[in-house]
């Protein structure tokens, strides 16, 4: 007998308490770390060192929670409201995070081998132009389903905010590291957010 498979709602829950449990982890791990400015220094940073497992746990569960909204996303909507592209390219993005979490990259009193440096710096990049690109897409058709017109609006803006933040953070250099990647995060976690919370009515097709 196979084991029920969990309905689209379910998957929403879980993938809004990842979220939410990413961002509580971020949060406590940064304010226990007081040898890092957090304005200055990238979330990267509080990888390696005291209390970096706990991030490093919440990495791995902010990837988890990008393959289920995958997954929650192609069984909810309807078929007009879908792109196959979308799926991949959120899988995609949630194992380049797990990527990125296991090789932290180069941070003060924590040198990482070059190799180490290039993959968390290619798993990055390759995270967030993945997400990024599957927000967008996914956004920009989510009118088409009569359950997600009430939040098709302020998703499309979060997407589009955080890739033009994404991209205004990459080539401006003189603005903060640390500030300007941390509101880029933001950006995309109330996009997971906001998309995982309204999973949690959404009927299965």
């Amino acid at each position: 007998m196979r084991p029920p498979v969990p309905t689209p709602a379910r998957l929403g829950t879980l993938v809004f308490g990842l979220v939410l449990l990413f961002c509580a982890s971020a949060v406590a791990v940064q304010a226990t770390r007081p040898e890092y400015d957090w304005w200055q220094a990238p979330l990267s940073f509080y990888l390696a060192g005291p209390n970096s497992a706990w991030l490093q746990a919440a990495y791995y569960g902010l990837a988890l929670a990008t393959v289920l909204l995958a997954a929650a996303l192609q069984r909810s909507l309807v078929a007009s409201a879908r792109y196959i592209l979308v799926p991949v390219l959120l899988v995609g993005g949630g194992l380049a995070l797990a990527v990125t979490a296991t090789w932290p990259g180069a941070s003060p009193g924590y040198p990482a081998s070059d190799a180490g440096a290039f993959i968390h710096g290619v798993s990055a990049i390759a995270a967030f132009l993945l997400v990024g690109t599957a927000m967008l897409l996914q956004s920009a058709s989510l009118h088409r389903d009569p359950h997600w017109r009430a939040v098709a609006r302020p998703l499309l803006v979060l997407a589009a905010l955080a890739f033009a933040g994404l991209w205004l953070h990459a080539l401006w250099k003189a603005l903060p590291r640390g500030g300007s990647q941390k509101l880029v995060i933001a950006l995309y976690l109330a996009w997971l957010g906001l998309a995982g919370w309204h999973l949690r009515r959404a009927p299965r097709r």
